[in-house]
């Protein structure tokens, strides 16, 4: 009786398998033969698609580009690791809390639809290397083209001014000595001109005098020319900390006029949707008619 059960069974399973067989060939030649109405659904997905994003409203895209900028060891021969060279340290910022609400406040916008328009990325093409920092681009969109231009603006300022700290300390100190250093060159220029003065004067000095003031004006050009040596190289590292060391806004902000959403993921979106739709209409065709045959008079 037990091997009597088990054939039975086995027989229903596979009288259930050519069921489903037959069902998915059915399926599968329903919409084979009703393939214009899958394709027309398609196409008409697309185009609604299409039309949603270009219908959206007006929406504007505002991006600056930053150039963090690449801080070195006080003696400018080695790059170091800071705020700088990290990936994430602009979008953190320019996505906190009290950036948010101080560029919302000073722009005049809500500061949550401010903030869910505030995206940051690198710039395609630059290569990334160890300690090498890239340029990056901040983003503002909104419905607002006055207020998006000016929000990527200030939020592109706040950033390089807190990521800055170190070159600005650097440069603050360089100015400093460079204004000392041109200081004592001022003082050196004076003497300078003192001794020849003094020298120049026929019968006031003795030979003895002469060569003293000979002597010291050998010594303090030899001070002037270290000094014009410092200056150089003061100026130069000033200039490196300025431009290379220090972050900037590269490209300051304009808004564009967008598409509210991407033409592309829309009509994407849309196309599938009219897939699926156009696979049930072709399965519901045949029966839809018959049914609609018999209800006739």
């Amino acid at each position: 009786m037990r091997v009597e059960s088990d054939r039975a069974r086995a027989l229903d399973e596979a009288d259930l398998d050519s069921e489903r067989e037959v069902d998915l060939a059915r399926y599968g030649w329903a919409i084979l033969s009703r393939w214009w109405l899958v394709l027309a659904a398609i196409a008409a997905g697309a185009v609604i698609g299409w039309l949603v994003s270009v219908g959206g409203g007006d929406v504007y895209q505002a991006r600056a580009t930053i150039y963090p900028g690449q801080p070195l060891t006080p003696s400018s021969n080695s790059q170091i690791q800071s705020l700088q060279t990290n990936p994430s340290t602009i979008n953190q910022i320019v996505r906190s809390e009290s950036v948010v609400r101080s560029v919302a406040d000073q722009v005049g916008v809500p500061p949550g639809e401010l903030r869910s328009g505030i995206s940051t990325k690198a710039v395609a093409g630059s290569v990334a290397r160890v300690g090498q920092v890239q340029l990056v681009e901040v983003s503002v969109r909104g419905p607002w083209r006055r207020q998006s231009a000016e929000a990527a603006n200030l939020l592109s300022e706040i950033t390089v001014a807190r990521i800055s700290t170190y070159p600005d300390a650097k440069i603050d100190q360089l100015e400093q000595l460079l204004g000392s250093v041109e200081g004592q060159l001022a003082t050196i220029d004076e003497t300078i001109a003192g001794y020849r003065d003094a020298l120049a004067a026929p019968d006031d000095l003795s030979s003895t005098d002469r060569l003293v003031l000979v002597g010291l004006l050998s010594d303090v050009q030899v001070q002037r020319g270290q000094l014009v040596q410092q200056q150089t190289e003061t100026s130069l590292s000033l200039a490196l900390a300025e431009d290379v060391e220090r972050g900037r806004v590269i490209t300051r902000a304009t808004a564009n006029r967008v598409a509210a959403q991407s033409s592309r993921s829309a009509i994407v979106v849309g196309a599938v949707i009219g897939l699926v739709v156009g696979i049930l209409l072709a399965l519901l065709w045949d029966p839809g008619r018959r049914r609609f045959s018999r209800s006739r008079p």
